[in-house]
């Protein structure tokens, strides 16, 4: 088993408008390097997408608490996967935010696949508040 943590992130964006942002899988499309997917699809509580035109993700919402988000693969994933986003509350207008994986892989795909993911990971991490300002600017 793969685990995964993200860098624990500071969001200028109090925790219900990071919760709301996050609790909606339609704005997940906003957390992925924008080169590096095609076929996005989603709805408020799935998406699917293709990386890098290698490897298809679908990600399901399983449950929502105000601090956090736990999400599963999907049937069009190749391997399984949980993934769970923690917040916190740390300022009337600062949030934390850190992306947990827990990936099922043989040792082979371990080694080939553990930094691209933790890159990944942080760089979903790091896009959250970018990505809740900018959606308020539309």
């Amino acid at each position: 088993m793969l685990k995964i943590n993200s860098d624990k992130v500071h969001a200028k964006v109090n925790l219900k408008k990071v919760h709301e942002f996050l609790d909606d899988l339609n704005n997940y499309k906003y957390l992925f390097p924008k080169n590096k997917i095609s076929n996005w699809e989603s709805t408020t509580s799935s998406c699917s997408l293709k990386i890098q035109q290698l490897y298809t993700i679908d990600l399901i919402k399983i449950s929502s608490t105000p601090n956090s988000i736990i999400l599963k693969s999907g049937d069009k994933t190749s391997f399984k996967f949980d993934m769970q986003i923690d917040l916190e509350h740390t300022d009337t207008d600062l949030t934390t935010a850190q992306i947990s994986c827990q990936v099922d892989l043989n040792p082979a795909l371990k080694m080939m696949v553990s930094k691209p993911l933790n890159e990944l990971f942080n760089y979903m991490a790091n896009r959250i508040e970018k990505a809740i300002l900018a959606d308020e600017l539309d």
